[in-house]
C-alpha cells in the first residue's frame, strides 16, 4: 500500500492581535489574493488566508473567551506568548495513513479518524504541525493553486510585481535537537534533506528540508547565539520563527518597501530585514539567495 503523500502547504498561521492591522501589511507588502476571510463561531476568531506565490499565510486573531466559554488551544496559545506563528498546515493524501505513521512514532494527534484534519501536539514536533485531506473538497475548490492556470498567473504576477517576489525561500524552525527533527520530517513525513550548507543565521547551525511539494524548511540550531531564534527556542521551545522569500532584485525590493510603513528593522548586500516586534512575533527576511540543491527553481 502507497505511503501518505504531503502535498502544498495549505497555510502558515501566525496569530495577531489586530487582523485588520495584520491585513494591512499583507495587503501593501504582498498584493496577495485572498481565499478566504471570515469569523468562526466554532474557533471564536477572525481570520484571512492569502495566497503569496507558491504558499499560503493565515493571519489570525483569537478572541478572548465569552463567559462561561472554554478558551481556545490558539488563544490560550496567544495570551501565553503573545503574536507569533502558530503551526504549519499541510495538505495530505491519505490522511489516515498519516495519521496512523505519526502514532507509530510517538506523536500525539487529535482529530484522528475524523477525516477532515489531523492535529500533532506540539511538544511532539519541532514547529507544530497540521494536516487536511487533499481529496478535491471544499479547500482544493477555493484554493487558486489548484486550478489549471495557476501556473501561468504565479509565473506572470509576482515576479513583475514592484517587490519582485520569486517565492517563500523558506521558514525557520528553530530546535535544540536537529537529529530528532530529521527523523520526524524524513522518516515520517518523507521530506527531502537539501545539501549541507551554512546556516542562513550566522552563528547556527541549520538543515534544510523539502517538505510536501514545494515548501522547504530549515531546521534551525540557534546554539545560543545572540538571536531571535535562540531567544525563541528559550522562551516557546521548538517553534517557527521566522519566514524568508527570494525576490529578483534586493534593492528594487527594499525600495518598493519605503513607499509604506513597513516596519524594516535592517538593510544589507545581503538582505531585508523586518523588526519582528512589528511583524507579529514571526520575523520577515527578503534576499537574492538561492538555497543550494533547492528543487524549485
Amino acid at each position: 500500500m502507497p505511503r501518505a503523500r504531503i502535498g502544498k502547504l495549505f497555510h502558515l498561521t501566525p496569530l495577531v492581535d489586530s487582523l485588520p492591522d495584520a491585513e494591512y501589511f499583507f495587503k501593501t507588502m504582498f498584493s496577495p489574493l485572498c481565499m478566504m476571510r471570515n469569523y468562526s463561531s466554532h474557533w471564536h476568531r477572525h481570520a484571512a488566508i492569502y495566497i503569496i506565490g507558491e504558499t499560503s499565510i493565515e493571519p489570525m486573531h483569537c478572541l478572548a473567551p465569552e463567559a462561561g466559554d472554554e478558551a481556545t488551544s490558539w488563544y490560550r496559545y496567544a495570551e501565553r506568548f503573545g503574536p507569533r506563528v502558530h503551526n504549519m498546515a499541510f495538505y495530505v493524501h491519505d490522511l489516515e495513513d498519516l495519521a496512523a505513521r505519526l502514532e507509530a512514532a510517538g506523536v500525539r494527534i487529535t482529530d484522528a479518524g475524523s477525516g477532515t484534519t489531523v492535529f500533532c501536539h506540539p511538544k511532539d514536533t519541532p514547529g507544530m504541525l497540521e494536516f487536511h485531506p487533499s481529496t478535491g473538497g471544499t479547500w482544493e475548490e477555493v484554493d487558486p493553486r489548484f486550478r489549471p492556470e495557476w501556473d501561468a498567473f504565479r509565473a506572470a504576477y509576482w515576479p513583475h510585481h514592484p517587490l519582485g517576489l520569486l517565492r517563500m525561500s523558506h521558514i525557520t524552525v528553530v530546535t535544540g535537537d536537529l537529529d530528532a527533527a530529521e527523523q520526524l520530517y524524513v522518516g515520517v513525513l518523507d521530506a527531502q534533506p537539501l545539501p549541507e550548507q551554512p546556516s542562513t543565521i550566522a552563528g547556527c547551525t541549520s538543515r534544510h528540508y523539502l517538505v510536501g511539494e514545494d515548501t522547504v524548511v530549515e531546521m534551525m540550531d540557534p546554539r545560543g547565539t545572540d538571536t531571535v531564534a535562540a531567544r525563541d527556542l528559550e522562551r516557546v521551545g521548538p517553534s517557527v520563527t521566522g519566514v524568508t522569500f527570494t525576490v529578483r532584485e534586493l534593492a528594487a525590493a527594499a525600495e518598493w518597501m519605503s513607499h509604506f510603513d513597513t516596519p524594516i528593522a535592517e538593510v544589507t548586500e545581503a538582505e531585508v530585514r523586518l523588526d519582528v516586534d512589528q511583524t507579529w512575533g514571526c520575523e520577515y527576511r527578503f534576499t537574492e539567495r538561492v538555497l543550494t540543491g533547492d528543487p524549485r527553481v
